[in-house]
């Protein structure tokens, strides 16, 4: 999340907003989000396996926790493209996104 609030001047320039989901409770998400110093919304308190199940992304039960999914939405709502990790390796990166959405903008 640090690397995508350290690009979000190039999102807002793009008319871009950048949004974080998480499965953490409010008092969770709020340390995260002074820690980064984040200032793009963060959704908390999600239900583990109702995400995992609407957007397929892994879940490792006997652990309880959710793997990295990622997601580019265009203005319709439509899925351009989703990135789904187990690992720090294969996530979404801030500049692959501003790519893709300045292409998908260009071809319009």
């Amino acid at each position: 999340m640090l690397a995508f609030q350290r690009k979000l001047d190039d999102f807002q320039d793009l008319d871009v907003v950048v949004i974080a989901a998480s499965v953490d409770p409010l008092a969770e998400a709020r340390q995260t989000r002074e820690r980064y110093a984040l200032t793009f919304r963060i959704g908390y308190g999600l239900d583990v396996g109702e995400i995992a199940v609407k957007t397929g992304a892994f879940f490792e039960g006997q652990k309880g926790f959710l793997h990295s999914t990622n997601f580019v939405i265009d203005p319709e709502g439509k899925v351009v493209v989703a990135v789904y990790s187990s690992g720090a390796i294969g996530r979404l990166v801030p500049d692959d996104c501003l790519g893709m959405i300045r292409y998908h903008m260009e071809k319009g």
